[in-house]
C-alpha cells in the first residue's frame, strides 16, 4: 500500500483507494483497512472526507477509555469497521465467484509461460521465502503475508521469484486435491474483506460461499492441468463452466453521503414561490393550494440539496400521495395535515387520482424552475416518472414475496426494521399501531400460555383509529421462534424507540421494496405498500375459512364491515377464542 501525499489515512493499492486507520492507545495498536471501491481519486476523496469525520469522533470516544479497558477499545474499533460494511447475503455470492473466475483462463496461461523451469533451478533463498509464507505465526492473512514477502524482494529478483512461484503452482496443483478447510476459509475472508462485506462464519451464507469456492477451485486446478498438458478441447469445455459476471460483486458502498453545493429544496422552493408571485402574479387561492402541497412534501420527503433528488424519490412521493385522504369529508376535514398523514385511509376515502396528478404537476414546476438557464441548480429534472392517474386498488403479496421480505428482514442491521416486517406479516396490524407499541403492550396469557399484543391507547402517546381498534392480537409462533420476546425484553419503554412516526416506516419500506426487487404495483395494477401486509393477512385467513367475526376482532375492523350484523356477534375478551385465527396463518 502506498500512502497518498497530503491525505491522511488514504492509501493506494492495485489502483484501488483504501482508507487505512491505525489507532494507538495505551501502547496497543488497533487498525483496519477499508476499500473505498474506487480507482478515481475524485470519487475516493468524497468517501475519504466522510470517513475521516467519523474517525475523528471515534478517536475522541476512545480517549475516554482507561488503560485497563483495552478490550472495550478493541470492540469499539471493530464495531466501527463493521458499521461501515454491508452484511454478506446470498445475492453477493455468485457475483463474487464470477469475478474470481473471470481471470482464471488468462492467469493459468500466464502460469504456464512463467513456470517452465524446474523449481530446483532457482536460488535457495526463494525456497526460504516460500517457507516463510507457510510459517505465519502472527496470524496475518496469506494475501498480506505475500505482499510483505514481495516487498522484501529486489527489483532484479522479482521476475525470477514470480517464475519460481509459477513453477511451484504448476507442479504441485492437482485437480483431485483435498482442500484445506482453514485455507479455504482464509481465502473467503480475504475476498469478503476486499468487498467490504461483514459475515458470521457460522452463517448459512458463509458456508454456501465456502462450498462454491471449493467447486470453483477444483475447476481452476483442473484448468491448470489441462493448459499445461495443452488439451485445447478440454480447456474450452472447462471455460464454459466458469461464471460470467453480470453485476458488480458487491453493490455495497461505504456509507457515504454525496456532497453537493446546491441549495436545499426548501430554499429553492422559497425562490420559486416568490418568482411565481412577483413575475406571474400567482393568485391567493393557488398560493394556498401550493402551501398545502408543500406541507405534504415536507412531511413525506427529506429536505436535501435540489440536485440530489432522483426519479425514485419523486416516484415514492407520488405513490404515497395516492394513499392520502380526501380533505372535504369527515373525519379528515377536521384533522391537521400531521393527523391526516398518521391515519390509515380506507380505499373509498382516498383522494382522487386527478388530485395526485396535481401534486406531480406542482413538483414539475419547482424542478423546471431549478433547471432554468438563468438558475442552473440542476442539469435534469427528476420528474421523469410514469404513473397512471386512475383509481387504484390496494394489492397483496404472494407467499414467495413474503419469504423474500422475511429473509431480507433477517439480514437487517437495524433491528427495528426486522421486527416491523415480522409484525406486519404475522399480525396484520396498522403501521401506526406498531410504531406506538410499548413494552408493557406485549403480554402473556396464562390461560393459553401464549403471548399477545394489546393494541391500546392507554398511554398519552398512543392513539387509535376507532374504538374497534382496541384489541388483542395473539403472537404467531413464527414470531416467538424468531426471537421477538427476547427483543422486547431488551427494550426500555417503546418497542420501536428509534421510530418517531409511521412515515419513517413508509419511506424506508418503499426503498426496501426496490432493494429486494418487489414491485410496488403488481401485474393487476394494484398498488402495494406496508399496508398491503394487512390486506395479505386478511386475505390469507379468509381463504383458510376462519370465522369472519373472529378475524375482524384480530384486525380491528367493525363487526358489521363484512356484512355481518353486530346484533348477532360480540367481541370476545378471551385470547383462546381468537388464537386459532392467527395459528391458521402459514407463510
Amino acid at each position: 500500500m502506498k500512502s497518498v501525499h497530503g491525505f491522511k489515512h488514504l492509501y493506494l493499492r492495485n489502483n484501488t483507494y483504501y482508507f487505512r486507520f491505525v489507532l494507538r492507545r495505551h501502547r496497543i495498536k488497533h487498525q483496519f483497512s477499508l476499500s473505498l471501491k474506487s480507482t478515481e481519486f475524485s470519487e475516493a476523496i468524497v468517501s475519504w472526507k466522510k470517513i475521516s469525520l467519523e474517525v475523528t469522533k471515534l478517536k475522541k470516544l476512545v480517549q475516554t477509555y482507561q488503560k485497563h479497558e483495552t478490550d472495550e477499545i478493541r470492540r469499539l474499533v471493530n464495531g466501527f469497521k463493521i458499521s461501515m460494511q454491508e452484511k454478506l447475503t446470498m445475492h453477493h455470492i455468485d457475483p463474487i465467484i464470477a469475478e474470481l473466475e473471470q481471470s482464471y483462463t488468462s492467469n493459468v496461461h500466464m502460469l504456464k509461460v512463467l513456470g517452465r523451469n524446474c523449481p530446483i533451478d532457482f536460488p535457495e533463498r526463494f525456497h526460504h521465502m516460500l517457507a516463510s509464507l507457510g510459517n505465519n505465526a502472527c496470524g496475518m492473512p496469506v494475501g498480506e503475508k505475500l505482499y510483505e514477502v514481495m516487498d522484501s524482494i529486489s527489483n532484479e529478483d522479482m521476475s525470477a521469484f514470480l517464475q519460481y512461484l509459477a513453477s511451484i503452482l504448476i507442479r504441485f496443483t492437482a485437480s483431485d486435491e483435498d482442500f484445506n478447510v482453514d485455507g479455504l476459509a482464509e481465502t473467503a475472508k480475504e475476498i469478503l474483506a476486499k468487498h467490504n462485506l461483514c459475515f458470521d462464519e457460522q452463517s448459512l451464507e458463509f458456508q454456501v460461499l465456502l462450498s462454491k469456492l471449493r467447486t470453483s477451485s477444483q475447476i481452476r486446478n483442473t484448468l491448470i492441468e489441462t493448459v499445461v498438458c495443452e488439451d485445447g478441447v478440454k480447456e474450452r469445455e472447462l471455460t464454459q463452466l466458469l461464471q460470467t459476471p453480470t453485476v458488480v460483486a458487491s453493490e455495497a458502498k461505504t456509507k457515504i453521503d454525496v456532497v453537493s453545493s446546491a441549495p436545499h429544496f426548501s430554499a429553492v422552493y422559497a425562490e420559486f414561490l416568490q418568482h411565481k408571485i412577483k413575475k406571474e402574479k400567482l393568485a391567493d387561492k393557488v398560493q394556498q393550494d401550493y402551501a398545502r402541497k408543500y406541507v405534504v412534501w415536507q412531511s413525506l420527503t427529506e429536505d436535501k440539496p435540489i440536485d440530489l433528488y432522483s426519479p425514485k424519490d419523486i416516484g415514492r412521493f407520488i405513490d404515497r400521495c395516492f394513499e392520502l385522504p380526501k380533505m372535504n369529508i369527515a373525519p379528515y376535514s377536521k384533522m391537521s395535515w400531521a393527523e391526516r398523514l398518521e391515519v390509515d385511509v380506507p380505499e373509498e376515502d382516498m383522494i382522487s387520482p386527478k388530485s395526485v396528478s396535481h401534486f406531480y404537476k406542482w413538483l414539475q414546476g419547482v424542478f423546471a424552475y431549478a433547471k432554468r438557464d438563468t438558475i442552473g441548480y440542476i442539469n435534469a429534472s427528476p420528474c421523469s416518472i410514469k404513473r397512471e392517474y386512475k383509481s387504484r386498488t390496494r394489492g397483496v403479496f404472494d407467499d414467495i414475496e413474503l419469504q423474500v421480505f422475511l429473509k431480507a428482514a433477517d439480514d437487517e442491521k437495524q433491528v427495528w426494521r426486522k421486527w416491523m416486517i415480522y409484525l406486519g406479516i404475522y399480525t396484520g396490524a396498522r403501521r401506526g399501531e406498531l410504531v406506538q407499541l410499548r413494552k408493557e403492550d406485549v403480554k402473556f396469557d396464562t390461560a393459553t400460555k401464549r403471548h399477545y399484543l394489546l393494541i391500546t391507547d392507554e398511554h398519552e402517546s398512543q392513539k387509535l383509529k376507532t374504538e374497534n381498534a382496541k384489541r388483542k392480537i395473539p403472537l404467531h409462533m413464527d414470531l416467538i421462534n424468531a426471537g421477538f420476546i427476547e427483543y422486547v425484553e431488551s427494550c426500555k419503554e417503546r418497542v420501536f424507540d428509534r421510530v418517531n412516526n409511521r412515515e419513517v416506516v413508509t419511506a424506508w419500506f418503499a426503498r426496501q421494496m426496490q432493494n429486494i426487487e418487489i414491485n410496488s404495483i403488481n401485474e393487476l395494477g394494484h398498488i402495494r405498500s406496508f399496508h398491503s401486509f394487512r390486506h395479505t393477512f386478511i386475505t390469507k385467513l379468509m381463504n383458510e375459512g376462519v370465522q369472519v367475526n373472529l378475524l375482524q376482532q384480530v384486525v380491528g375492523h367493525e363487526i358489521s364491515s363484512f356484512g355481518i350484523t353486530s346484533n348477532y356477534t360480540h367481541k370476545s375478551t378471551e385470547l383462546k377464542h381468537v388464537l386459532p385465527v392467527v395459528d391458521l396463518l402459514f407463510v
